[in-house]
């Protein structure tokens, strides 16, 4: 064998960085494996005893979840930052189309009732403050990620949760369009801040901007507050405007929670993928989480409250029945729930 020979069987791939694999590396791994620069034995490059190193060795690295290699965890979607913004770009011209067929002529605001429009007005314009502060959230969960997979899901979610909160405001200006008198746009903080059936929300979201560690930032808001947020203030929501006889907040709160159904998803593929690697983190992740369902059913009992009340056509027992059953069936598919 020639020289040259030798050292072309010898010379490693493009992919040596993956480890010992048994094929090429997708466009979804190439593009995403290793990109977190905060993850080395100097995470910034500053000081060790700068601020943000503290920050992060505190908060991130010596936190009680122990993963030999969090590269290894895949998001279930495999989502790149090209196939990201595609999808969304047809989320969008999907919104964008609905907005403009029902305002094309005579406009389906002016035709709600009260009850409808109160149903607005208390709980879905207030909501852009909850998808501002679940933006923020998510985006220290990206920012204190220990691999660039899991943090560019949580990356995904803060444009999510972004999108949420500018087609709320987006419908609230239509809102205060069509009904000037109604306080569409100049009510909102009021009612988020001293309504009853806001009161637990904010007690649940200003206590997790205080969850400085990344493992329980993780659990409390990703399986626990957001995920019972969510599903009453987008997927019930939806349906009780539907109910109510608004037929396009009820398709584009649609569209939003397909957003939130793949939070759940990456979620519990974050929390299988900590359990396989030692099932003792059951137990400390069943810990963190513990300590917030209580907050979690409040908010429940609350918001089901507070939607039911506008919408004679439901009750806020079924709407709350229904939110904790799904809570309950995604702790089970994250491993947290019964003996697993």
């Amino acid at each position: 064998m020639t020289e040259t020979a030798a050292r072309r069987r010898t010379r490693k791939k493009t992919w040596s960085a993956f480890g010992e694999l048994t094929g090429k590396p997708n466009d979804y791994e190439i593009v995403t494996h290793n990109m977190n620069h905060t993850t080395g034995e100097t995470p910034l490059e500053m000081g060790p005893n700068v601020h943000g190193n503290v920050w992060l060795k505190r908060y991130r690295d010596e936190i009680s979840i122990k993963i030999s290699n969090w590269d290894a965890f895949r998001d279930p979607d495999r989502l790149t930052y090209d196939g990201y913004v595609k999808m969304q770009d047809e989320q969008e011209a999907y919104v964008d189309n609905l907005l403009a067929s029902y305002t094309a002529e005579d406009s389906i605001d002016s035709q709600l009732s009260d009850n409808c429009l109160n149903l607005l007005r208390s709980v879905m314009t207030p909501s852009r403050y909850l998808a501002h502060v679940q933006q923020m959230l998510s985006a220290y969960i990206h920012q204190l990620a220990p691999s660039s997979y899991i943090g560019n899901c949580a990356g995904f979610q803060v444009a999510d949760q972004l999108r949420r909160v500018q087609r709320v405001a987006y419908r609230t200006r239509q809102l205060d369009t069509e009904h000037p008198t109604h306080g569409f746009g100049s009510s909102e903080r009021e009612t988020w801040e001293n309504a009853p059936g806001w009161q637990g929300v904010r007690e649940a979201v200003e206590k997790l901007m205080i969850a400085y560690k990344w493992d329980e930032a993780l659990v409390a808001f990703n399986l626990v507050i957001r995920p019972v947020c969510d599903n009453l203030f987008v997927n019930q929501l939806s349906r009780a405007a539907r109910l109510a006889g608004d037929e396009l907040d009820a398709l584009v709160f649609e569209n939003l929670y397909v957003d939130c159904e793949r939070h759940n998803r990456w979620t519990v593929s974050a929390t299988t993928f900590i359990i396989d690697e030692d099932p003792a983190h059951r137990e400390t992740l069943r810990n963190l989480a513990g300590g917030w369902n209580d907050l979690a059913e409040t908010i429940v009992q609350s918001g089901a409250a507070m939607i039911a009340e506008h919408v004679d056509a439901l009750e806020a027992q079924t709407i709350a029945e229904d939110v904790l059953a799904k809570w309950v069936e995604l702790k089970w598919q994250a491993g947290l729930s019964g003996n697993a």
